[in-house]
């Protein structure tokens, strides 16, 4: 198979794509013999560009170390935490892997992952790393990752819908009434089928960034609940007067936007004029368009409340090495490669689409990276001007459980009382385990 193909066939096709992909491009295993230390990297990308860079590092590693083979086992995450939990669960983990926030929580608890401190600072040194983005690889107060990328929340917002509904951008402080009556406004200029903001409510971030201008959070620093029935309730009341005023689409319509395709958002298939996500997506969105998209924060509080900035940077890929590893230290030397080493970092980051957590590697990028790459690191140097407290723990699957109680609302068949009750049922039983 070849992977000659530009980012928008990729993401047409799919992310199930990637992994078949990583394992026909390295075949570093094909001539193992049995003196070799065989490694097995499995993660999760977010494109093809990152793919074909981390597949570029691990190559160049295995040529400098002839006696390492790699096995790399890379995908999409939906597909990727699926096939971590089964191997984990079969006691099959591989040597390094990647994690989220709540994939660390889950695999640092169960003792499937191991601390990394006793190779910090030497010979991982991580001072000029994102500090929250460094706290965020951390589980009961141990470095148990090691953050490969730097993000943040935010709304890619279509800066071309804007100037044809002659609507001006909003302030970065803004509030979710004022979201409400923008988004509004949008869909009435540039409808009846364009809506202003993509539906939301089936995401976590936003989610917690809302509750927090409430005074409260998803999750607390101890790994509960953070919030109470009302405060969820308030959440899914939000995104249903947005889809009764028109201001985001129907169910029926936000259902034609697939997870894994960014093709399918509505901000690149011309039906919306912002979409609520993460700055890791803003390579991949506006290579799709050819309008023009600029960054914006979510709100951060409502009308007669506290206004402050509630965003926080965090890593959203990191890796983490497995307890049973009997290759642990061959596994932190392919990790300083790939991030201090100044061959494999730049390796592992030019043209991946990820942003360094450490501010050499964003400094490098701000002068030899794209102009999305600029308009990301400049957005993330504005959330750090007034650092947020930080994106807690939860558990895997969030976005499922928050989505079909959503959705549940979107079509009728819970009220947003019934919906907050089912999602904190659910999230509950993942806490329990």
């Amino acid at each position: 198979m070849s992977i000659r193909m530009n980012r928008r066939e990729v993401l047409s096709h799919g992310a199930t794509l990637l992994g078949s992909a990583a394992l026909t491009t390295l075949p570093l295993a094909q001539a193992a013999s049995q003196s070799k230390v065989r490694v097995r990297f499995a993660g999760y990308v977010e494109s093809q560009e990152q793919l074909t860079q981390t597949l570029a590092v691990l190559k160049l590693y295995s040529q400098k170390n002839p006696n390492v083979e790699i096995v790399p086992e890379f995908t999409n995450f939906g597909a990727f935490t699926d096939k971590i939990a089964t191997e984990t669960a079969g006691g099959n983990a591989p040597d390094m892997f990647s994690v989220n926030v709540d994939l660390l929580a889950e695999y640092a608890r169960r003792g499937v992952t191991t601390p990394l401190d006793a190779y910090v600072p030497d010979p991982i040194n991580l001072s000029d790393y994102l500090q929250s983005a460094v706290n965020a690889a951390k589980f009961d107060g141990k470095q148990y990752a090691i953050p490969n990328d730097a993000i943040g929340p935010a709304i890619i917002t279509n800066a071309t819908s804007f100037e044809k509904a002659g609507i001006k951008i909003p302030d970065q402080m803004w509030t979710w009434e004022d979201l409400a009556e923008t988004s509004a406004a949008l869909s009435k200029a540039l409808g009846p089928r364009f809506w202003g903001v993509e539906d939301a409510g089936g995401n976590y971030i936003p989610c917690d960034i809302f509750l927090r201008g409430r005074g409260k959070s998803m999750f607390t620093p101890d790994h509960k609940l953070g919030f109470a029935l009302e405060d969820m309730e308030a959440w899914y009341a939000y995104w249903k007067m947005m889809r009764d005023t028109k201001a985001t689409p129907p169910g029926d319509v936000q259902a034609l936007a697939g997870n894994d395709d960014p093709s399918t958002a509505g901000i690149v298939a011309g039906r919306a004029a912002m979409n609520i996500t993460l700055t890791d997506s803003f390579v991949g969105f506006q290579a799709l368009s050819q309008d023009n998209f600029v960054l914006h924060m979510m709100p951060n509080g409502f009308r007669d409340g506290e206004m402050k900035q509630r965003h926080y940077c965090y890593a959203g890929n990191a890796t983490t090495v497995s307890a049973k590893s009997p290759n642990q230290k061959q596994v932190i030397d392919i990790i300083r490669f790939m991030h201090f080493d100044p061959e494999g970092a730049k390796t592992y980051y030019t043209n991946s689409g990820m942003v360094p957590c450490s501010k050499a590697g964003r400094d490098a990028l701000a002068t030899s990276g794209s102009d999305a790459d600029r308009k990301i690191i400049a957005y993330l140097d504005l959330l750090q001007k007034e650092p947020a407290p930080p994106r807690y723990p939860g558990v895997p699957g969030m976005t499922g459980m928050l989505t079909r109680a959503n959705e549940g609302v979107a079509f009728g068949k819970l009220t947003p009382k019934e919906a907050a009750q089912q999602f904190i049922n659910e999230v509950s039983v993942r806490l329990k385990k």
